[in-house]
């Protein structure tokens, strides 16, 4: 409900960014952030709550990552599910940061390339990969 609403003005503003000033732009972008949150929360709370009345107990999948202080912090509380995969499967069996350091930052690289075209084969996350891994190799 929350996040179908939000998408409502997140949409028109993200589908004519020309139409809109600053303002109207930045309040579009934080309820985005939101919107996310809301559809990736949601939807994993349904899957625990369905998976807990057939018996199954699944793993906490969000964990209020907008609280958090860093952004090596909000990737841990962000789709927690996800990035455990990735770390246990793709990042850590590449060497993980136990590596010369451009290798550490091939390892990020090749993670999120792998991580946005889990999340669509378009531009947009192939553009967002190597953001993400550049900005995180800054800030960590």
């Amino acid at each position: 409900m929350i996040a179908d609403n939000l998408a409502l003005m997140v949409n028109q503003v993200y589908n004519n960014p020309t139409d809109y000033e600053g303002v109207t732009l930045i309040i579009a972008t934080v309820f985005f952030a939101f919107q996310i949150y809301c559809d990736f929360s949601g939807y994993s709370d349904i899957a625990i709550g369905a998976a807990q009345v057939m018996g199954f107990r699944l793993m906490e999948n969000f964990r209020r990552p907008y609280y958090s202080k860093s952004i090596s912090e909000f990737w841990s509380r962000w789709h927690i599910s996800l990035s455990s995969w990735f770390r246990d499967y793709l990042y850590i069996p590449l060497g993980g940061n136990r590596v010369v350091k451009w290798r550490w930052y091939y390892n990020l690289f090749i993670t999120f390339l792998v991580s946005g075209l889990w999340h669509g084969a378009n531009w947009t996350f192939v553009v967002w990969v190597p953001c993400t891994a550049f900005t995180w190799c800054l800030l960590s």
